[in-house]
């Protein structure tokens, strides 16, 4: 198909039914049509998949409950020659930037914080993260305290925009804040 009608982009949704194997699939289409950028799409942002999904050539990786402008934006995006591959490389390996050395979000926090993260990003209550991982708000709490103290920011919001901002490809500073 792609042969007779090529695209720029796609979205390859990382579960793709039973037998079905979407970062082979997109091993094959980056091995075939280097030119082509693949985004995974998945239920979650999990680090773990996004790792893999990179591993197997993926230009980017997004949670499917982003907000559609969100989406759109990352999509358009990938879509130049220049997007994706420094943002999603340096969310996975490298992190918020601090007194000139980078700090790895993949292996600084443990797959829960980069849950609650992942949930602080969706705009969600520390009431609403609890009740979606099956924990007290009270551990949650403690979680969020953990995130900040090991992104070196000191709220929610500085968090987010230090995780957004290197979606975007460049290091968070104070000035994010103020936007």
């Amino acid at each position: 198909m792609l042969e007779k009608a090529p695209v720029d982009v796609i979205l390859m949704d990382l579960n793709l039914g039973p037998e079905q194997d979407a970062l082979a699939k997109t091993r094959d289409i980056k091995e075939t049509y280097e030119d082509i950028r693949v985004i995974v799409i998945s239920g979650s942002l999990d680090f773990e998949w996004a790792a893999a999904s990179r591993a197997a050539g993926a230009n980017g990786y997004l949670p499917k409950d982003l907000p559609v402008e969100d989406m759109m934006a990352a999509i358009r995006g990938l879509a130049s020659p220049t997007f994706g591959t420094i943002a999603f490389n340096d969310m996975l390996t490298d992190g918020p930037r601090r007194r000139g050395a980078f700090v790895s979000l993949a292996t600084t926090l443990t797959r829960r914080e980069r849950q609650v993260l992942s949930e602080l990003r969706r705009g969600r209550t520390n009431k609403e993260i609890a009740a979606r991982l099956g924990v007290s708000t009270t551990t949650i709490n403690k979680h969020v305290q953990q995130v900040l103290k090991k992104l070196q920011v000191r709220t929610r919001a500085q968090a987010v925009l230090a995780v957004d901002a290197q979606v975007r490809g460049r290091p968070y500073s104070g000035a994010d804040a103020r936007r």
